[in-house]
Parts: structure tokens; sequence; C-alpha cells
């Protein structure tokens, strides 16, 4: 038997991209109106809640904050963001390493301590019902699922019901140290009280064990017409009129004591699905008998109500740590209503008058985002040096900013006025190029700008996609100095369509020394046939473009229900589409590392993808060979998803000869990756519960996991080319690579898409 072995520096001299790994990084500055944003990075925030958490474990309430700018039971785009609270300013810092320890969650979430421990527990949608997963941090934060929470309503235990779109109230609503649970009853109409009778069964919190106790707690029903509700009902929520009906899809429910001296009980702040207003509903009976008798549709302020288009939800965190819990709105209502400027805080200033009432005084309506780049929803980013100074700026469009009921898309540019290796960027303005009233832009949506010199006059030039599908061309007729930025006033509209959101890049992809347009779209099936990302040649000269349709297609290997095959129309033979999402929304663009083309495509289910193999089909008149399919590297290039519509833009912004990535998402914010060479051939500290033997191996090893869960195994060469990947069913599975050359491959394991493992294996011969 004859041993080889290859050593590590024999294929680092030759990089590949997948020798680089992006690692996550919020320290390049960026400032507006001469305020760097201390929280630049963290990527934007639409519809989120809110809950406090040690996280660190230094004795002071962090925050937690999860987005769900998803769809509904979908995992991706429910994004979870961590922030630790700094003493030293005063202020939450954005603190992504502790997302790891969060399992998925969907719909909703609150954190509470259920159990009294010290420690708060998680409490989640998990399919129209609720999830408790209990804390069992000991020196880092760590969670274990407990039980989908039942109830008895007399008929036995079931599931508590809480529609994806409800937010409940879990707190102690009569008084006696356990956590009980308010729902809103099936139809949308009235309140269940679900009484947690863990104290009275064995004395003590350790346990949730609910009792539907009351079917029409507070004894008020809403209103089917008006955003008010009918208090003053019987105990089964009847009465003499017929005013009250069934009221909404969707409901937030917030329980708070306001009085908490008076011992009348809990008071409920409620938020409609359909209304931009919250009400509040005063209790005037006991905790152990609530009555609501009376209602403020202004709470918690006459002079800054709450006005948030639709769905307001409110949550009682402490957020200035003065160890008061203030009041956080912002809407719940996917898609439906304010995207920017959307999460308000009222400060508690602590009791006031004889009678003790707490007030809550409006501060802002851009808490935590006005440290943020936040451009409403669906940031696009785009590196590009606009005033030829040799440094990269930054553009960053958008879906739109919602605004009654309308998208506005704008683009805003941040200047580079940092360094070739020290990049700092700059808030110049928020409509590039006053683009949003330029013409019938005004009415368009999700702006997609690229740039290049495409006559060849020294200036840059503008190819710009639209929500429509199509794409406008804007000649600079302008000059573009040094430290200046262009402006485009007139266009022309190409006799192009991609059917819709059209996402052009300008790139010279066959080398002739034009730039090509790669245009990635929406994406779906059309006449049999898989749409997916669009190649346009220029067949033109260098003075004047013209781009010709060359967009290949490939047999799918996928038949319809007629038995006749489905093709696939696309550059690389790329189709995206998830099975979760249906459409793609693909966003491709091919960058060079090494003198060689990649191709990453952001997509709709967040993941981003990376190809090869683009341009070693060039024959000597430049011209592709389109029929060769592209080669998958990795589905998920930076092997964090925590969101949807993933944007991105790569370049290097350091000047350090590696590859960075910027991604933008669906929350309208933007997160940074830099490259770091080598790291993907380190291996990440091996967890206990994960054996992979023998190591060196003649091709057949194999994997012994300990602990349950959902793990997925992938095997690349030195190269990054994948081998294998597969679910690993069972705690031993064996892994045959026979066949392989003789050297060294990468192992990657992941539970429920988080990377676990990373290490190498010797494949000898």
């Amino acid at each position: 038997m004859r041993s080889f072995y290859i050593l590590i520096f024999t294929f680092t001299v030759n990089l590949s991209f997948s020798q680089i790994e992006l690692i996550q990084n919020h320290d390049i500055i960026v400032s507006k109106n001469d305020i760097n944003l201390s929280n630049a990075w963290a990527g934007g925030m639409n519809f989120c809640q809110f809950s406090n958490i040690d996280l660190n474990q230094d004795g002071i309430d962090d925050l937690f904050v999860f987005d769900r700018s998803g769809k509904n039971g979908t995992v991706n785009g429910n994004r979870i963001m961590t922030f630790i609270f700094n003493a030293l300013t005063n202020n939450f810092e954005y603190a992504p390493e502790y997302i790891q320890f969060f399992p998925p969650l969907t719909d909703w979430v609150l954190i509470l301590d259920y159990n009294q421990d010290f420690k708060p527990d998680i409490f989640t949608s998990s399919e129209s019902s609720i999830a408790l997963y209990t804390n069992t941090t000991i020196n880092e934060i760590s969670f274990e699922f407990t039980k989908i929470l039942t109830s008895d309503a007399g008929f036995g235990q079931i599931p508590v019901y809480v529609s994806s779109s409800d937010i409940p109230a879990i707190i102690d609503v009569d008084g006696d140290l356990d956590i009980d649970i308010l729902t809103f009853d099936p139809s949308g109409t009235h309140i269940y009280f679900h009484e947690n009778k863990s104290i009275q069964m064995y004395e003590n919190t350790d346990s949730i064990n609910l009792v539907r106790s009351d079917n029409c707690w507070g004894r008020f029903k809403e209103d089917f017409s008006t955003n008010t509700v009918t208090l003053g009902l019987n105990e089964d929520c009847n009465e003499d009129d017929e005013n009250g009906r069934f009221a909404h899809s969707g409901s937030t429910v917030l329980a708070l004591d306001l009085n908490p001296l008076n011992n009348e009980g809990l008071e409920l702040l409620l938020g409609d699905i359909t209304y931009d207003n919250m009400i509040m509903l005063y209790n005037g009976g006991s905790n152990e008998e609530a009555l609501m008798v009376e209602q403020d549709l202004n709470f918690p302020s006459y002079t800054n109500s709450v006005n948030l288009t639709r769905f307001p939800a409110a949550f009682h965190v402490d957020v200035d740590n003065d160890n008061l819990k203030d009041l956080i709105i912002s809407p719940n209502g996917v898609n439906v209503s304010e995207n920017h400027k959307n999460v308000l805080f009222y400060k508690n200033t602590g009791n006031t008058g004889n009678n003790n009432n707490i007030q809550f005084d409006f501060i802002e309506n851009d808490f935590l985002i006005k440290e943020m780049i936040d451009v409403g929803t669906n940031a696009t980013p785009l590196l590009y040096d606009l005033n030829n100074d040799n440094l990269l700026d930054l553009l960053v469009s958008n879906k739109g900013y919602f605004d009654n009921g309308n998208y506005n898309s704008k683009i805003s540019l941040y200047e580079n006025t940092g360094t070739e290796t020290n990049p700092e960027f700059k808030f110049i303005t928020d409509d590039f190029s006053n683009l949003s009233t330029l013409g019938n832009l005004v009415n368009i949506q999700s702006l997609h700008p690229t740039f290049g010199d495409l006559d060849n006059d020294q200036d840059i030039d503008m190819i710009l996609g639209d929500n429509n599908g199509q794409i406008y061309y804007f000649e600079n007729d302008g000059e573009n100095t040094n430290n200046d930025f262009p402006t485009f006033s007139t266009y022309e509209l190409l006799d192009i369509d991609v059917g819709s959101f059209a996402t052009p890049q300008l790139v010279d992809l066959n080398r002739d020394g034009m730039l090509d347009l790669v245009i990635g779209e929406r994406m779906g099936i059309d006449n049999g046939v898989y749409n997916g990302i669009n190649y346009y040649q220029n067949t033109g000269s260098l003075n004047m473009p013209e781009f010709e349709d060359y967009t290949p297609e490939f047999p799918s290997g996928d038949y319809n229900e007629n038995g006749d095959q489905i093709f696939t129309k696309s550059l690389g033979g790329i189709h995206l589409s998830d099975p979760t999402y249906l459409t793609g929304y693909t966003t491709p663009f091919i960058f060079e590392y090494n003198n060689i083309y990649y191709l990453a495509v952001g997509t709709e289910s967040g993941l981003i993808y990376l190809y090869d193999n683009i341009e070693n089909n060039i024959d000597n008149n430049l011209i592709l060979n389109l029929l060769e399919e592209y080669n998958l590297i990795t589905n998920n290039i930076i092997n964090i998803n925590n969101c949807v519509h993933s944007k991105i833009t790569i370049a290097d912004i350091n000047s350090d000869q590696k590859p960075d990535l910027i991604r933008g998402n669906a929350s309208g914010g933007l997160e940074l990756f830099l490259g770091s060479e080598d790291s993907a051939i380190h291996n990440i500290d091996i967890q206990q519960n994960i054996k992979i033997f023998p190591n060196p191996n003649n091709g057949i090893f194999e994997i012994k996991i300990e602990e349950k869960g959902d793990y997925y195994i992938t095997i690349y060469s030195n190269l990054g080319k994948i081998l294998i990947r597969q679910e690993i069913l069972g705690s031993n599975t064996k892994i045959d690579l026979r066949g392989v050359l003789p050297g060294i491959y990468i192992v990657e394991m992941k539970k429920n898409q988080t990377l676990v493992e990373r290490s190498k294996i010797i494949v000898m011969n």
C-alpha cells in the first residue's frame, strides 16, 4: 500500500474561493449627519418583537429582538437579533455571536422566566400552538425544548391555540406567582384565560399545568366594524344586541398592571391587524375576576399616538436599564405596515401621583433603527467607485419605504471617506441622483442599479432594473471628475423584459472588452420553462452597446402533469426557487478572485449560492459555451442564514486581496462579512458529541453523533468542489469516499443549518 499525504501549504499557494471564509464584522465605521452609527451593520428592523435576557451572564439585562420579516410558519426570515447592554456607553450594541444559542423560532417569541430560577425561558409559535424551551444556561446560554403547551377545557388536554399572526399574553394573571396565558379564541373575538395550576397542584412553579378557566376573560368582545370593544358582557360573552361579531384575523395582546397598588388586576393593551392604533382596556375587577370597564384608543400618548398603518404590537421591557419596564411598540403585520421609523419607544417615567399610576412618555419612533443602515424593505447593496478616488463607495437601493399603503423606492449613497485599507462610509443622500422624482420612475419599486462605462467616453453610465422586470439605460452626459458623483437626468427604456424584479449586473462575462448584462428575476415557471438567470450579451461596439438575449435552455429533469419535460432557461442552468417560497428573487453577482470568475446568487430563501466553472468554456473567439452548467460550490457561502431576500455585493473593501461581502435583507438593513484567508481549511473546535474515525483512512470512515438533532454533512475537495452532501441518519453513519484521489478533504457538519464542525480528513491510497 502506498501512503499519500498532501501538506496544507501545497494547496494554499493558489487559493480558490472555497478556502476563503467570510466572517461577520461590524467594525467598519458608518456615519450619518456627523454621528457614527453604533450598530450600522446590524441588518435593519421591520416587524420586531422585544424581550429582556442576560446574554453574557454579567447580571445586566440585554435585549433580544425577533424580526418576523419572513412568511408565517417559516424559519428563514424570522430574524434573531441580540444586543448587549454596554454600561459605559449606556447603549445596546449588536452582538450576533449569541444568535447561535437560540433554537429555530417562527412567528412570535416571548422570553420570560416561568419557573422562577432567574433564567428567562422561551415561549414561541409552533403550528398555531405554543412551544416552550426551558433555559438550561450554566456557563453559556442554552435552551432545551420542553413541550407543546396544552390546556384542559373540560374535555381533556389539547394544544393551546394561538394563530400564527397573533401574539398572546404570558404573565401571572391571577397573582398566585405562576405564569398564566391569555389568548384570543379561534374566532378572534374574545379572550380565553388559561390558568396555570402549578402552585395549587405542586406548590411550586417548576411546571406549567393549564386549565381554561374562563372563556370570556375581562367580559368584553372586539367589535366587527370599528376599532373598539363591547364591554360588560356576561360570562359566556353573550350580549343583548348584535354589535359584537367575529372581529379580526389577527390580534396582539399585552397584559400589564398600570395601577399596581389598587388590586384591580391587569390591564390589556390590544393591537388589531386592521387598524393603526392600540386600545387600552382598564380593569375594574380584580386579579381573580377581571372586568374591563373603560377603553382608551389613544394610549399611551395623546401628543405622540401610535400610528403604524396596521397591526401594532406592544412589549413591556426595560430598554434603558433603569429597572423600570418601558413600552416598545412595533408593527406585527408583515409587509402591510411601516418599515422605517417603526419602533416606538415610550419611556416609563416612574410612578406618578398619589394613585401610583404608571406613566409612559414618548421618546422616539426609531429606537435602535437610528443606529443602523436601514432603507425600509429589501435592501440591495452595491460597492462601486462612483467618484473615481480609488475607494469603493456604497449604494443601497430598496423595494421602498412604506408610506400610506405604497412603497417609495430610493437609492441611498454612502461615500467612502476612509483609506484603501481602512474604509469608512459617510451618508450623503437617501435619493441618489433624485431618481425617485425622475419621470415615470416615480411609480416603480425595487430600483436595482449597476454601473460601467458603456459608451467608451470615460465616464460612468448606469443600468437600472425595476419590479416590473424592465431595464433602463442612463447615459452619463456630464463629466465624472475626482470627488464628483455622477448625476443622471434622462434614460432610455431598453427592449428587455425579464418578467418581474429585474436585478441586473454589468460584467464582461466573455472578456471581449465590452460589458454584458446578467439579470436576476423573481423566477418561476412560464409555459413549461423554469425561469432563472438571464444573460444578455453585448453584441454592439465599444461606443454603442447592444444587448442580445443569449440565455440558454437546459433539460431540468422534471416533468409536468402531462409527462412533458420542463426546461430551465437560465445562465449556467441555475434555477433556485425554494419549495417553501416557490419563487427565487435571485440576485446574481459575478466577481473575480485570483483572475477567476465566480458567481454568487442571493435568493428569497436567504441562502447565498456560490458557483464556479463559469469562464473555462470560453473559446478562442471569446464566445461562451452557454450549454455548460455551472458548478455549485456551496448553497450557503456565509454559513449564516437568518433572513430572506438576500441581496449581495462582493468586492475587496479593505485592499487585503481577499473578497468581502455585504448582504442586504428583507428588513432593509445590511450585514458585513470580511474575507479571511485559509480559515476554511482550519478546524473548528470539535464538538464532544461528534467523532470522525478513522482518520487518516482509505476513503471509508464513520461519523458518530451522541446528541440528537438534524445533522447534515458536506465534504469538499481541496479546490472547493462538493463531493457529498447528505443528511446524517442515526447515531452512526458510514461515509464512502473510495474512488477519490488521495489527499486532504474538508468535512463540514451542520445542525439546524448552523455550522458545528469543520475538520480535515486524510484519504490514503
